[in-house]
């Protein structure tokens, strides 16, 4: 037995003790790092689309690892839309000017005690894409975008543009990452290029069931643990293999290992620690319940949960038929689509790409759903898949 220590890791992005279950996206990631080793360009940028809590962030994180571990070789950026606001905030982080000396300050922070911002000199204008292939021509370059589903739209069409400018002469890579109302977002920026990504567009939802035991079974065992095969069955329903409850359940019972000393989880102990997790699910559900209520489509979701119970997917057409029967009888068509893409950004239905005719849609968080109609009765986290 092990002494006390964190062992699983729910949160934002944490890195999870066992990385299961996204053999294939590590391996398209891995492929386009070969590529900026070998000096070339990949043949396409990568787009990682999902709901929530799947891991996204994770496989970003991973990835920004891997460049690093052959630096200098290679240079990584990893940003949030918050980083690049504007046009001009892009290209000074794409393209930081070589000389210091030339450059103009702009302000002294008065949060950030210290910190510079800096303009080209007077009458200075800035070609992103020579300065950006000059760049990665001295030195490939990955740059990894997390939360893309909120970048601005003028931002995002001046990368996307660079990208499959910049690619053709030097070694360069975008890797995006966002909810699956993501295509939405990049289809309002008139670069329609981003959706012939071939093998670069990849959906980041549910574990297999065998990835999700590895998810549970790998960390305890490298601690010399274990954990019996009816528990494991249950903590794996329960969790209806969703990464981040997969961590809830597996942080609540590694604490319950360690407090009663003993070196193998039994359905006892999933049933012990079941109460604390569905209660920070039920948390979890609710933020989701009340972002919908603030973003005006609770009304449209509902009626949305109601379809999916029973149906477990649907089409295209019959998502936006329930979409729109869930709308005020004067809404005008836009508003369809407008809450087609506003469930989508919320990750509440998704689209997982790669999918052979006929196309279907399915929802986002597992058993979210069913808390937003039961929402005004006593409602079992567990029977909500807590």
């Amino acid at each position: 037995m092990t002494t006390q220590q964190r062992l699983f890791t729910p949160g934002t992005g944490a890195t999870p003790p066992a990385l299961t279950g996204r053999e294939r996206e590590q391996g398209v990631l891995t492929g386009c790092l070969a590529d900026l080793l070998g000096g070339t360009s990949p043949p396409h940028d990568v787009v990682l689309t999902g709901p929530r809590g799947t891991g996204k962030t994770v496989l970003i994180n991973w990835f920004e690892r891997a460049c690093r571990d052959h630096e200098p070789d290679v240079d990584v950026l990893k940003l949030t839309p918050s980083d690049i606001p504007t046009r001009d905030a892009l290209i000074e982080v794409l393209a930081p000017p070589a000389g210091i000396a030339k450059l103009l300050p702009r302000k002294l922070g008065v949060a950030a005690v210290g910190s510079v911002e800096w303009a080209p000199p007077t009458g200075g204008v800035r070609n992103l894409r020579a300065e950006l292939t000059a760049r990665c021509r001295r030195k490939p370059l990955a740059v990894l975008l997390d939360e893309a589903h909120t970048l601005d739209v003028e931002v995002g069409r001046t990368l996307l543009n660079a990208s499959q400018q910049v690619r053709v002469d030097a070694p360069f890579l975008l890797v995006l990452a966002g909810t699956p109302g993501l295509a939405a977002h990049l289809g309002t920026m008139d670069v329609s290029f981003w959706s012939r990504l071939g093998e670069g567009r990849l959906g980041i939802g549910l574990l297999s069931d065998a990835a999700a035991r590895a998810a549970l079974v790998e960390p305890l065992a490298a601690h010399g643990d274990g954990i019996d095969a009816d528990a494991l069955a249950t903590v794996v329903e329960y969790s209806q293999r969703y990464p981040y409850f997969i961590q809830l359940w597996g942080e609540a019972l590694w604490k319950r290992l360690l407090s009663t000393g003993a070196t193998r989880l039994t359905a006892a102990h999933a049933a012990a620690v079941r109460p604390d997790v569905v209660a920070r699910v039920t948390d979890y559900y609710e933020d989701r319940y009340l972002e919908l209520d603030q973003s005006g489509w609770l009304a449209v979701a509902e009626r949305v949960a109601a379809r999916f119970q029973s149906m477990p997917t649907l089409t295209y057409e019959e998502l936006k038929s329930t979409v729109a029967a869930g709308l005020p009888a004067h809404a005008e068509p836009g508003q369809v689509h407008a809450a087609l893409n506003a469930l989508q950004r919320l990750g509440f239905v998704w689209r997982p790409p790669g999918q052979l005719p006929p196309v279907r849609y399915e929802p986002g968080i597992p058993s979210l759903m069913a808390h937003v109609l039961d929402h005004n009765g006593a409602a079992d986290g567990c029977n909500a898949r807590g």
